[in-house]
């Protein structure tokens, strides 16, 4: 991950990265002392989050999701103790995911997906 975000910064900028991402189709994997896992494919971008207060503060929360209230998909990840947030770029400059370490040097990657085309 490159260019990061500043932390005085990732409140904003992860309330407009979701305003102009949401619903997208995403990918989200998460690398750790296990390797890389994947969580989750294809649901789409409710959200992402930096928590300022309570328990949860310092962190970031990932939420995907259906697209209404009676789709069951759903699903939230948490990443603790952030120490840095990168938007992941296209050579066209285009935003493709976010990049998100924790302080042990764990990620969490978010992918944006183009979803295959349905037959004619």
């Amino acid at each position: 991950m490159a260019d990061y975000i500043e932390r005085a910064n990732w409140k904003t900028f992860l309330d407009e990265f979701s305003q102009r991402n949401q619903l997208r189709a995403t990918r989200l994997e998460v690398v750790g002392e296990t390797g890389a896992q994947e969580e989750e494919q294809h649901l789409p971008l409710i959200g992402v989050s930096y928590e300022t207060k309570g328990d949860a503060a310092g962190g970031v929360e990932i939420i995907l999701g259906g697209e209404s209230p009676a789709d069951p998909r759903h699903m939230t990840h948490r990443v603790a103790a952030v120490e840095r947030i990168a938007p992941l770029l296209a050579a066209t400059g285009l935003e493709e995911g976010l990049g998100i370490e924790d302080k042990d040097g764990g990620k969490a990657i978010l992918r944006f997906e183009t979803l295959p085309e349905l037959p004619e």
